[in-house]
C-alpha cells in the first residue's frame, strides 16, 4: 500500500465464503450437480461466463448443470443464510469508523440482493457489484475497478477482503490492499506471497485496519 495513504479507506468485501459462510454449500450443490471437486474449486470467485464455458469444455450441459446447482441451493438457504464468524461486528466497527464499503462478487445482483434483504446487512454497504457478466472475471481485477469506480475512490485507497485465490490474485493486481480470510482452502506460498495479510477471520480485521 502507498505510504502517503490517508487513515480513512474504502473497503471492499468479496461475498460468498467472506461475509457469507455459504461457499460450502455452493460446494455440496456443485457436486451434487455432478461437478468433480478438482473442477469446483477452478470456479471459486470465478464469473458465471468463465463457469458455462468450462462446463462446456468438459462435454457437461450447462444449463442442466447449473439448474441442478441452483435448486439445491435454493433449498439449502431457505434454512437460512449463515455469516461468517466477525463478518457483522467488523461491518458496524467500519461504520462507526466512517469508512465506505462496498461488495463486489461474482455472484449475481439477484443474489446478492437476497443475501442482503435477508440477513438485514444492506445498511453497512453504499455499493454492491456484481461481476457475473463481466467478461473478465477473477482473478483479473475488472470487478475491483468496478467497485472502486462505484466508491468514487482510486484503487490504492481501496482495501479488499477476500477468501479465494482468484480473489486474492485479483485485488493484488488491481494494486489493492488485500487481505485473505481463508474459508475452505488454506493459502499456498504463491497466494501467501500476493496477499498483504492473512487473517484466521472477521474478527481480527478491525486490529488490523486500524494499524494501516
Amino acid at each position: 500500500m502507498n505510504d502517503t495513504l490517508q487513515k480513512q479507506y474504502a473497503v471492499i468485501f468479496d461475498m460468498d465464503g467472506t461475509l457469507y459462510d455459504t461457499e460450502k454449500i455452493y460446494r455440496e450443490a456443485w457436486l451434487n450437480a455432478g461437478v468433480s471437486l478438482e473442477l469446483y474449486q477452478t470456479f471459486i470467485g470465478t464469473a458465471h461466463t468463465y463457469i458455462v464455458e468450462t462446463l462446456a469444455a468438459h462435454g457437461m450441459d450447462p444449463d442442466e448443470v447449473i439448474g441442478r446447482k441452483v435448486a439445491y441451493v435454493n433449498e439449502t438457504l431457505e434454512k437460512g443464510i449463515p455469516l461468517k464468524p466477525g463478518a457483522l461486528e467488523c461491518l458496524k466497527w467500519l461504520r462507526e469508523q466512517g469508512w465506505p464499503c462496498a461488495i463486489a462478487t461474482s455472484s449475481s445482483m439477484a443474489t446478492a440482493d437476497r443475501y442482503l434483504d435477508a440477513t438485514d446487512m444492506r445498511q453497512y454497504f453504499t455499493k454492491v457489484v456484481s461481476g457475473n457478466r463481466l467478461e473478465h472475471g477473477k482473478p483479473e481485477p475488472d470487478i475491483f475497478f468496478m467497485a472502486a469506480e462505484e466508491l468514487k475512490e482510486v484503487p490504492e485507497n481501496c482495501i479488499v477482503i477476500e477468501d479465494s485465490f482468484n480473489g486474492v490474485r485479483a485485488g493484488h493486481a488491481a494494486g489493492m490492499y488485500t487481505v485473505m480470510v481463508p474459508d475452505l482452502v488454506a493459502p499456498d506460498e504463491e497466494i501467501l506471497g500476493l496477499a498483504d495479510a492473512v487473517l484466521p477471520s472477521l474478527s481480527e480485521l478491525p486490529a488490523l485496519l486500524a494499524s494501516l
